[in-house]
């Protein structure tokens, strides 16, 4: 069987999408037609859901034709710290402008196999093959140095094509190097993935890429009573087609996460797995792992899953019942699959991982269309009242209000990511919600190392004091919480003053990075521009401080002012001279500071841009500050 046709409508999608990347960029200073610089920016943040910046600063090139100097097999990397561990995501691009081609297994398997020997087994190369991966090796270096509480580097390989996906028929190819790799996938946590414009096409449009079907094993003991099957079909209360419920053995479970390792089966969950060092993830993992493992199933609060079709079995002798699922989601127990997975694998726990637990399971098949019943369901069952699904929070008032606001000062304000704005309206510059809330936290209250946990930022639409705090569009009545007064605003909510005020600062600080940005894509030498673009939001932040007098006016003025777009340029002309004034100086001012830094209290320059004392002592030892 072939592969599905590339469309027209496919390349529509992915091309607007690139499009609105480099509009809502333009301190990239790539074309939004240069569709060949702009795929891999595209692909690797829908692969790793990452923002706009964060993407532009992590990303890596070392391809030859990006840098002068010749890898092997390797156009770009990233590492991301991600608490407990850090992350080395390996990135093979191959684009055509026609899309034709596909993934070669010949070349993934030579991919994989190069980064597998370079990074696993180091020891085993001669020189010659190490000296081109010198750069990539050392910055992992520094990443673990800056964050000694990681327990591993997990090292994770993308192939990514413009064009087809695997072929069906050398899919048989692609599960034999899956094979080849298992025992270090289990080990170390190298995986690889590949990616086509059908997987990204997916994920551009549904949010993630759509298990096919799976199929999990319930325990019955030889008789039916410990399972559930309650087949309600369609029904006018919104109510799910069909909910099953029952246990399943744990290894169901590690199956499935060492089959999806780019978190596919957890695409609508509210979080991914935050490590095994949390208190709830501890507590799992020291169950599973003590003789108290056979309680398991009825300490744990289970896994929750959707699916669009369930189709049971009837129970077979071995007291199984096989349940066939259509692209299933675990959108509850993300953390307890993934504990048990680390449990089972992990060199310090495996030989106590108790294999013959059970954890209580909930399937729920739910119409396409009953998305009302899917987030009340994802809420309800995270039990967790201060989360909220980012893809929910675009659909909340506060954003609608603002989206409206912004559009009246001239900005395209993204509630959701890659939404298309009206194009009456004629938009020259994108902001997205995203880009929004982080703005704000570092240049107008002055945070910026809140900014450089990307787990954090990740986090940020889930945890509602944060949100409600930056997106604070009206004031609070006399002991009102924030979220409270948010309560009161409904999409047709005409903002004051107070709330206009918000808008601008908001404005004013994206405009600002802006222009800082533009300046630090300017730099020519690519060791001290990686290191500027980390430190966008700090040079941003103590710019805001040299002209606050300035800015407080603006803000003072145009606040009592309906919207217009006139208001926008005031502010663009505000951050130029500014720039033009104090980028340097304060450029200056954030190496010194960090010098000192490091100096005195050791670590290296990354671990200093997390800490909070640092940027304490960069206002203190900044004398402009108003």
């Amino acid at each position: 069987m072939k592969n599905p046709e590339i469309t027209q409508s496919h390349k529509d999608v992915v091309e607007r999408q690139m499009q609105r990347l480099a509009l809502r960029n333009p301190s990239w200073r790539i074309k939004g037609t240069d569709f060949k610089k702009l795929y891999p920016y595209l692909a690797v943040q829908k692969i790793t859901f990452l923002q706009d910046d964060e993407i532009w600063e992590l990303l890596q090139w070392t391809d030859f034709h990006e840098t002068g100097k010749q890898e092997e097999l390797l156009d770009a990397y990233l590492i991301l710290d991600q608490g407990d561990e850090i992350e080395l995501k390996l990135f093979q691009f191959k684009f055509r402008d026609n899309y034709a081609g596909g993934v070669s297994t010949k070349e993934l398997y030579a991919f994989v196999d190069r980064m597998n020997r370079v990074f696993l087994r180091a020891d085993l190369q001669d020189e010659a093959t190490l000296e081109a991966f010198v750069e990539i090796r050392q910055a992992v270096e520094e990443a673990r140095k800056s964050n000694p509480k990681a327990k591993r580097i997990r090292i994770q390989c993308f192939f990514v094509v413009n064009g087809q996906d695997v072929s069906r028929t050398d899919q048989g190819k692609v599960d034999e190097i899956r094979n080849i790799y298992a025992q270090d996938r289990q080990t170390y946590g190298f995986t690889f993935e590949t990616y086509g414009i059908h997987k990204l096409y997916d994920l551009i449009t549904q949010g993630r890429v759509p298990i096919a079907s799976e199929m999990i094993e319930m325990l019955t003991d030889r008789s039916p009573e410990p399972f559930l099957l309650h087949d309600i079909g369609k029904n006018p209360n919104g109510m799910p087609l069909k909910v099953a419920v029952g246990f399943v053995n744990v290894n169901q479970f590690t199956r499935l996460v060492d089959r999806y390792s780019n978190n596919e089966l957890f695409e609508m969950n509210v979080r991914y797995f935050l490590g095994a060092g949390r208190e709830v993830n501890r507590r799992i993992i020291e169950t599973i792992t003590s003789d108290r493992s056979p309680w398991f199933g009825f300490m744990n609060n289970g896994v929750s899953i959707t699916a669009e079709k369930i189709v049971v079995d009837r129970p077979s002798s071995g007291g199984k019942m096989r349940i066939h699922l259509e692209n299933p989601q675990i959108i509850n127990g993300c953390q307890t699959v993934n504990a048990l997975y680390h449990a089972k694998y992990s060199k310090e726990l495996k030989d106590r991982f108790q294999g013959n637990s059970s954890v209580m399971v909930r399937i729920y098949e739910i119409d396409k269309e009953n998305r009302a019943f899917l987030d009340a369901l994802i809420i309800a069952t995270n039990s967790q009242n201060a989360i909220r699904p980012q893809d929910l929070l675009s659909n909340d008032p506060i954003q609608k209000v603002l989206q409206r606001t912004m559009g009246s000062y001239g900005v395209g304000y993204e509630r959701k990511a890659g939404e298309d704005l009206p194009a009456r309206l004629g938009h020259k510059s994108i902001l997205s919600k995203e880009d929004a809330a982080a703005a704000y936290i570092g240049i107008i209250e002055g945070t910026p190392s809140k900014l450089r946990n990307s787990l954090s930022r990740r986090e940020f639409f889930s945890r509602g004091d944060d949100y409600y705090r930056v997106f604070a569009l009206i004031e609070p009545e006399n002991d009102e919480k924030p979220e409270d007064a948010a309560r009161r605003i409904s999409e047709e909510t005409e903002l004051d003053a107070i709330g206009r005020r918000r808008c601008l600062e908001i404005l004013i600080a994206w405009i600002l990075r802006e222009e800082c940005g533009k300046r630090i894509a300017a730099e020519t030498d690519k060791k001290k521009k990686g290191a500027l673009r980390k430190a966008t939001y700090f040079l941003g932040w103590l710019i805001s401080l040299a002209v606050q007098d300035k800015i407080v006016a603006l803000l003072d003025k145009h606040q009592q002012n309906p919207a217009n777009p006139s208001v926008k340029e005031a502010f663009e002309q505000l951050a130029q001279h500014a720039c033009t004034a104090w980028f340097d100086k304060s450029v200056e001012q954030f190496h010194k500071t960090q010098k000192a830094f490091i100096k005195q209290h050791g670590g290296n320059e990354d671990s200093t841009l997390k800490n909070t004392r640092f940027v304490e002592l960069l206002a203190d030892n900044w004398p402009d500050k108003k």
